[in-house]
C-alpha cells in the first residue's frame, strides 16, 4: 500500500477513490480507522464522518486515521471542492501526524465547474460566498477566498500560487522554494485540467514528506507512481498439516519444480506445555524463506516414519487421534497467525481439513468465499472478514491430488496475483 486517502465524508471518499481506482489502483474504502494488517490495497481511503464535527473533534480523528496505518505512506487530504467543513483543522492536523513541511491545497475540479481563480472557489464562475454552499446549513461558508478558509482553523503561514506562477516554468522552483522554507499551507489556482496536471508534475520534484490537499479533480490527475506499487512476485506459504503419502508427493513434486523453503515441523515438540521457544524458531525460519520471495512450506510429515508415530504420541500424551490433531492443527494456527504480521504473501494453501479450520479460526475468519478451481475439487477463495482481507486462499483434503496439486496451486496464485 503506498497511498492513504483522509475524507471527511463518504460519499466525498469514494468520489476521490474512483479516480485512482479507474488508473488501475485497488482502491478501498474503510469507514472508520481500523488498523489492516496484510491489506492488499494500492490505496486506503478513510472516512473520517468529521465535516460536521467541531474542529478539535475532526483533528483528532485525522490524527488517529493516520497513525492507525502508519506514516510512511503519501498521503492524500480529501476536501469538500466548495471548502465546507473543518479545512483549517484537518489540514494541520494530517501535516503533523504525516510530518509533512507544506500542504499544496488545490481543490479544483474543473469538469464539475469548482475552479480556483486568484485564490478564490468559484462554482460555474460564482464567488463561492455567494452560491447555495454558504448556506449550508450544517457547514456555512463566509467566506470566497481559501486562504481565509483555512485560516479560520489553522496558525501555520498560508501562500498563495497564482494562475501565472501555475503556468509558469518556475512553478517547480517555487513549490521547492517554499517546502523548503518553513512549515507552511500552499493554496494553488487551478481552472482547467492542464492546471492540475502541471501541479502533480512537480511532485517527483518535491522534497517529501509533503501533504497533498484536494478533491476529486487533482486525485485524477495524480502521477500513477504515487498510489501503484510495482507488481512483484510474491511468495505462497503452504501449511501441510496432513500426514497422507498423497500431500508427502505433492511436496516432493513441487520443490523439484520451484523454488521452495520447508521447514520441518517436529509434532512432538510441538506438544510440550512449553513450546514457545519452539513455535519462535518456526516463525523466524519461515519469514527468512519468505522474505527472500521464496514459496514457504510448513511440513508436519517428511517420509514414512513420521506417520507412524501417530498412535505412539497418542499414547505417550494420552490423547485420541481427534485430540492430537486438534492440538496440533491449533499450534499450527497460531504460528501462522504470527508469521503473517511479519511476512508479506501472495497467498495461502492449506492442505488437511483440520489444518484449514485451525487457521481459519486464527485469522477470526466467519467463512470462506470460492471465487474458482484450481483443479477438480481443489477450490481458491478467500477467508470472509479475516484477518489478511482478501488473500487467496487455497484448501485441499490432504489425502486428495494429483502428485502436481501443490504445483499447480502455486501457478495458480501467481498468475492470479500477476493478473
Amino acid at each position: 500500500m503506498k497511498m492513504l486517502v483522509i475524507a471527511d465524508d463518504f460519499t466525498g471518499a469514494n468520489d476521490t477513490g474512483v479516480q485512482l481506482a479507474k488508473k488501475g489502483a485497488r482502491t478501498d474504502v474503510l469507514l472508520e480507522e481500523k488498523p489492516l494488517r496484510h491489506h492488499k490495497s494500492d490505496v486506503l481511503v478513510i472516512n473520517t464522518e468529521s465535516r460536521a464535527d467541531t474542529a478539535h473533534q475532526a483533528a483528532e480523528k485525522v490524527t488517529r486515521a493516520i497513525n492507525t496505518q502508519g506514516s510512511s505512506l503519501q498521503v492524500y487530504k480529501k476536501i469538500d471542492s466548495t471548502f465546507r467543513g473543518n479545512v483549517g483543522a484537518e489540514i494541520e492536523a494530517a501535516m503533523k501526524a504525516c510530518g509533512a513541511k507544506i500542504a499544496l491545497v488545490a481543490a479544483a475540479i474543473p469538469a464539475a465547474g469548482r475552479v480556483t481563480l486568484g485564490g478564490m472557489c468559484l462554482v460555474n464562475r460564482i464567488p463561492l460566498v455567494e452560491t447555495e454552499f454558504a448556506s449550508d446549513p450544517k457547514t456555512p461558508i463566509n467566506s470566497s477566498r481559501i486562504k481565509d478558509i483555512i485560516g479560520q482553523q489553522s496558525c501555520l503561514p498560508i501562500h498563495e500560487v497564482f494562475m501565472s506562477q501555475v503556468r509558469s516554468p518556475a512553478l517547480v522552483d517555487t513549490l521547492i522554494r517554499l517546502a523548503e522554507g518553513p512549515e507552511s499551507i500552499v493554496v494553488l489556482d487551478a481552472e482547467v485540467e492542464s492546471d492540475l496536471s502541471a501541479i502533480a508534475d512537480t511532485l517527483v520534484h518535491l522534497p517529501q514528506p509533503y501533504l497533498l490537499v484536494g478533491a476529486a479533480g487533482l486525485a485524477g490527475a495524480l502521477p500513477s507512481s504515487l498510489y501503484l506499487e510495482d507488481r512483484q512476485k510474491l511468495p505462497v506459504l503452504v501449511v501441510a498439516g496432513s500426514m497422507s503419502e498423497a500431500t508427502r508427493k505433492q511436496i516432493l513434486y513441487a520443490q523439484r519444480e520451484k523454488a521452495l523453503g520447508i521447514i520441518d515441523v517436529d509434532v512432538e515438540q510441538l506438544l510440550q506445555a512449553d513450546n514457545r521457544s519452539v513455535m519462535k524458531q518456526i516463525i523466524e525460519q519461515a519469514a527468512e524463506v519468505l522474505h527472500e520471495r521464496r514459496h514457504c512450506v510448513l511440513r508436519t510429515c517428511r517420509d514414512e516414519a513420521a506417520r507412524q508415530m501417530i498412535d505412539q504420541l497418542c499414547e505417550r500424551y494420552q490423547l485420541n487421534r481427534q485430540q492430537l490433531g486438534d492440538k496440533i492443527s491449533a499450534t499450527l494456527g497460531t504460528i501462522t497467525l504470527e508469521l503473517l504480521a511479519l511476512s508479506q504473501i501472495g497467498g495461502l494453501f492449506l492442505t488437511g481439513g483440520d489444518i484449514a479450520i485451525a487457521v481459519a479460526r486464527s485469522l477470526n475468519a466467519e467463512g470462506y468465499r470460492i471465487s474458482g478451481e484450481v483443479s477438480p475439487c481443489i477450490p481458491c477463495g478467500a477467508f470472509v472478514n479475516s484477518d489478511i482481507d482478501d488473500l487467496p486462499v487455497i484448501t485441499k483434503a490432504g489425502g486428495f491430488g494429483a502428485d502436481s496439486a501443490l504445483s499447480d496451486a502455486i501457478y495458480y496464485i501467481e498468475e492470479m496475483y500477476h493478473g
